[in-house]
Order: structure tokens, then sequence, then C-alpha cells
């Protein structure tokens, strides 16, 4: 059944801009159609259609059920800001893989100072019909390594994909596994300095390898979250 999101009002749904004009230009949904809409929380709808004017859509809501797809950990991927073309692929494996929060931040091999945080909100929404999550990830607005550092405090374990790391794997995390609150850090395409990466770790950060073989920017996110998954039985 195809899911679109929507804004809950009483026992209604409603559906407007880009997801009305998906349902019933694209999908050609009509009246008496059943849907699945999501509202940023954590349930699915089931619904029927009662209403499709010029601009929007009614939907009726037939039965709640929790959502499955949630995340049961908080994770938060600290991602250094990469090249355009890699922020796409990033956001919707984020959210694939059960990311909370996304928070970009410019290091010193960042190429791009920019991110267009309506395109990555439009990205999030689509992903998170995709892989059938009902709550959306939050990607914050964009900051600076310093700040970036102070964040860091806020959580249980802090898992670095460090590129010179040769030892240490995310097998050698024993806390991980009942951390509740966990920060990732993954570096963009010019990986981190050394400077850098002695300020990360002096933050009480993990360090550790994702092998020999170095990995793009999305690849290594994909990767590390994986493994965190796997291990936390997220």
């Amino acid at each position: 059944m195809r899911r679109f999101f929507g804004i809950k009002n009483g026992e209604n749904i409603l559906i407007e801009n880009d997801e009305f004009a998906h349902l019933t230009k694209v999908l050609r949904k009509k009246v008496g159609d059943k849907i699945v809409c999501i509202c940023d929380d954590n349930f699915d709808y089931f619904c029927e259609i009662i209403k499709i004017d010029k601009k929007f859509c009614v939907a009726k809501i037939e039965n709640v059920n929790s959502c499955k797809a949630l995340p049961k950990k908080e994770i938060t991927l600290i991602q250094a800001l990469p090249k355009k073309e890699y922020i796409d692929e990033i956001v919707f494996k984020s959210v694939e893989c059960g990311v909370s929060n996304l928070q970009f931040f410019i290091s010193k091999f960042s190429n791009t100072k920019t991110v267009n945080l309506n395109r990555i909100t439009n990205q999030i929404i689509s992903a998170s019909k995709q892989c059938q999550r009902s709550k959306f990830m939050q990607c914050k607005n964009l900051i600076n390594f310093n700040q970036m550092l102070d964040l860091l405090k806020d959580y249980d374990i802090i898992v670095f994909a460090n590129e010179k790391e040769e030892k240490k794997s995310i097998f050698d995390l024993p806390s991980l596994t009942n951390a509740n609150k966990i920060a990732v850090i993954v570096g963009n395409e010019g990986g981190f300095s050394e400077e850098e990466i002695e300020s990360i770790i002096s933050k009480n950060a993990q360090s550790i390898t994702l092998g020999s073989r170095i990995l793009r920017c999305p690849t290594a996110v994909v990767a590390i979250l994986s493994l965190i998954n796997a291990v936390t039985k997220n």
C-alpha cells in the first residue's frame, strides 16, 4: 500500500503540496482508495481517501499501528561536509540505516560550505516512505568543527571512523552494546587532518577502523551504521 506524508487533523489526515501532486497526478489515486499515511510520529495510519480537492486530499483514518521500522537507539551521524554530489546519498542511507539525527559540519578539507536544508528535508521524507519509517530523521543547521566538538559531551559513546586507525574495530567497543545515545563521526572525501583527529580523540571518541581499504564517504556511512546496528540490534 502506498505511503504519503500528511498532517493529522482529528480523525482525518490532510495531504497537500508535493505529496498531493504525487498522489493525484503520478499515482492517480481516487476517492475510496486505501493508503498509508505518516505524520512524523510513531505510528502508521491506514486510511481511505474521502475527498480530493484542487490543492489537497483528505484521508480518513481507519486503523493505527505502531511503526515497526523505527530505530530503537538514538544515533546521531556527525558527518564532515562532503562534495554536493554525495549529500543526497548520505541522507538517504542515513534514514535507511536508522539515524535519528544528522549533523553536517565543516572540516579542514570540506570543499563546500553550504547545505540546502529544504532539499534535504524532501529527501528525508522520500527515504522515510521508501523504508517505511513514520518518524523523520532530523537534520540540523550546518556547524563548524569547534561547534561539532562541543556536541560530543552529550552522548553515551562516540564512534569515530578513523582512516588512520589500524587496530581497533567496532567489535572492540563492549560499551556500545548497551549504549542508547550514540554519536558516529565520519569524514568527507578528504579525510581529517592530524590535528582534527587528535581533537576528536581528546573528546573520548572511540577511534575504529573500517578495514584496510579507503572507502568513499557514503560507503563509510553505510558500513559503520550497519556494524553499529548489528552490534546494538537496532
